[in-house]
């Protein structure tokens, strides 16, 4: 779909007159991220993080790791899955979603974009969700990020439209140009039906960063939703999944993890990184009748490394559950 044609998904009002108060309190948030040195996409988020992250290089290099974890990270791989609906949604059956996640686009690995360019390309879907994370690093300029975007989404062949939320690497403003300048609607705490699948509509919301940023507003994302309709919401990372299932949500996407990034055999992920159990850190889980999907993403940060961890993206069809 050309850009023109994505156009329709932006809102007229400008994603910061849109989120309101919660966006005010995220920007004065964003101000209190300080750098300890340079101000750089690779630079690290605190001292702490950067003598961590220099002692995992070290072991990788004089391991010799590095060319596989390198290898593993620039091999991106597609998965195909179904998601079971109840027969009062059979209007959405086969309605198929391409989830992408953590694109951390930057302007250091080129290889990166290229790889995800080439497992995309050509890809249709009926609707794409992005949950979050689209620049690399937490410092240094994102002006290149709209346009990969764009170069990203060319690639598609997407019937209904693009819609996205922010994570914690993203800032207010660059979530405002990537609706005015890549096409994609931006829900911060919001949602709207959207007409998908044979005659089918489901209700699109989604929520702000509530790993980072904690901005998160479920309710608010649901707000004036039609009672009976199928409920998908988009969050950067699982740690609003009890209070989603909680709200009646059907199926919640998400990522922030990157499946771990650095695993051990079996995928079994090193490091946590969110405040949810470890269920759901990864791939299918469901939360009482809810379902939900953590993306391992496309991207990486602090190391261009993966292991036992491949960058993905996902294609979710939604079935009709036979019994």
């Amino acid at each position: 779909m050309a850009l023109a044609e994505m156009k329709y998904a932006a809102s007229p009002v400008f994603l910061r007159q849109r989120a309101a108060e919660i966006g005010a309190r995220r920007e004065s948030l964003e101000s209190q991220v300080r750098r300890f040195r340079g101000y750089h996409e690779r630079q690290a988020l605190s001292l702490w993080r950067a003598l961590e992250v220099g002692v995992y290089r070290g072991i990788l290099l004089a391991g010799g790791g590095w060319g596989r974890g390198w290898r593993e990270a620039h091999s991106p791989v597609l998965r195909e899955m179904d998601i079971e609906i109840p027969v009062s949604h059979a209007a959405l059956n086969g309605t198929t979603i391409l989830h992408l996640s953590d694109l951390h686009f930057g302007q250091t690995y080129p290889e990166h974009a290229a790889a995800i360019f080439r497992l995309l390309d050509g890809v249709s879907a009926d609707l794409c969700v992005i949950t979050g994370d689209f620049r690399h690093g937490h410092y240094g300029p994102d002006d290149h990020v709209p346009a990969m975007v764009r170069a990203l989404t060319a690639r598609l062949r997407i019937r209904h439209g693009y819609w996205a939320v922010l994570g914690n690497h993203d800032t207010l403003s660059l979530g405002d140009r990537l609706e005015r300048e890549a096409g994609l609607r931006v829900l911060y705490n919001e949602g709207m039906p959207v007409a998908a699948g044979q005659g089918g509509t489901l209700w699109i919301g989604g929520v702000d960063d509530p790993h980072w940023f904690q901005t998160d507003d479920v309710a608010r994302a649901l707000r004036n939703r039609p009672d009976g309709l199928f409920t998908l919401l988009l969050a950067h990372s699982p740690e609003a999944a009890f209070k989603a299932a909680e709200s009646g949500v059907d199926l919640y996407l998400c990522g922030h993890t990157h499946g771990g990034q650095i695993c051990l055999p079996g995928s079994v992920p090193i490091m946590k990184n969110a405040r949810c159990p470890r269920s759901l850190l990864k791939g299918m889980w469901r939360v009482g009748t809810m379902t939900g999907y953590t993306s391992s993403g496309l991207g990486f940060t602090d190391l261009p490394q993966r292991f036992w961890c491949p960058p993905e993206a996902a294609i979710l069809r939604l079935r009709v559950a036979e019994y």
